[in-house]
């Protein structure tokens, strides 16, 4: 039997130190004269993982991977919880239309992407935080976000499809071998 839940931790974090590396290797230019991107591959990985789960689970799975990646890569642990939450307990509502093909799975996720990074944006900005223009700061950053991380989930999917996969090859061989010993052990 598979430990989906440890490996889906492992992955995630996994997912998370790349983030960082990739934020590390290719900083984001706050000068604004060059072309920077974020990396969302552990928001949009957690996203993949937990579309599945019953919706207390999706919510408290999203919650406690955006609170590990708050806490351990980045200093705003608060307001990743409540993303990763929100937005965990968003795709519950596109359960349906997910297991329809891959190509809505990454339009849903790459929809929610953008949107998080909006609400990243447009927060700040009605705070009096954030004094650029929607247009630099979508030429200059989220342009190259929304290309690279939109290539980043169909890969994520791949990944998490053949996974899926091989858990569900585990999980029938596993039944057939106690359904032989239950049989092995009646004939005795």
């Amino acid at each position: 039997m598979i430990n989906k839940e440890r490996y889906a931790f492992v992955f995630l974090a996994i997912l998370a130190m790349l983030d960082q590396l990739f934020a590390y290797l290719f900083s984001v230019d706050f000068t604004y004269s060059s072309l920077s991107f974020v990396s969302h591959l552990c928001f949009c990985g957690c996203l993949l993982v937990v579309s599945h789960e019953k919706s207390l689970n999706r919510i408290l799975y999203a919650c406690l991977c955006g609170l590990c990646v708050g806490m351990f890569f980045t200093t705003d642990w608060f307001v990743k919880m409540i993303l990763f939450g929100l937005f965990g307990w968003l795709i519950g509502f596109f359960k349906e239309m997910i297991d329809q093909n891959h190509w809505m799975h990454f339009a849903i996720v790459f929809l929610m992407m953008f949107v998080s990074d909006l609400l990243c944006f447009f927060g700040p900005k009605l705070l009096g935080l954030l004094t650029m223009s929607f247009v630099k700061w979508f030429i200059h950053v989220e342009a190259l976000t929304l290309i690279f991380n939109g290539v980043a989930i169909f890969v994520l999917i791949y990944i998490i499809t053949v996974f899926t996969r091989y858990a569900m090859i585990k999980d029938i061989r596993y039944k057939r071998m106690e359904k032989l010993k239950l049989q092995n052990i009646r004939r005795k």
